[in-house]
């Protein structure tokens, strides 16, 4: 399932990337931009504009009725829009939403602090934006997140 944010919704799409949806975060207000592109790529749009599912009932438009990312997390969950599959955790990049892709050691040393480069033996990389990622700190608070969704569900 591929999805779409409006600009009201950027913390949502970043959660959802987390977790390993593929999730374009649209910052324009242009509604017309975003429904063409939705249609283009086959995507469901998310907003919080209660008005725009109204004015085009033909698209895929999910209203969240939910203020905090967490929550609306939550409520795509219990909508039937999200599961909850570990093996698709963290294999996107937060900023880009491109899938990571693993990378030799030797090609990180440099572009990361050197205690980072000798504590961890494995480096992913964003080829669009060349962001590397480890397994640290960030991702053990994001399993974190997870295991509390889960909790909650």
């Amino acid at each position: 399932m591929k999805f779409i944010t409006d600009r009201t919704l950027g913390k949502l799409a970043k959660a959802l990337r987390m977790l390993g949806y593929d999730t374009l975060y649209f910052q324009s207000e242009d509604f017309h931009q975003l429904i063409h592109l939705a249609r283009q790529e086959g995507r469901i749009i998310l907003t919080r504009n209660t008005k725009l599912a109204l004015r085009r009932p033909q698209d895929r438009i999910l209203t969240l009725t939910e203020d905090r990312p967490s929550q609306q997390v939550k409520e795509l969950i219990k909508k039937g829009y999200l599961s909850l599959s570990e093996e698709s955790f963290f294999t996107r990049c937060l900023l880009c939403n491109v899938p990571l892709e693993e990378i030799p050691r030797n090609q990180a040393e440099g572009k990361v602090p050197d205690f980072i480069f000798h504590q961890h033996k494995f480096f992913y990389r964003c080829h669009r934006c060349d962001r590397i990622y480890w397994p640290g700190s960030h991702l053990e608070n994001m399993q974190k997140r997870v295991k509390e969704l889960r909790s909650e569900i």
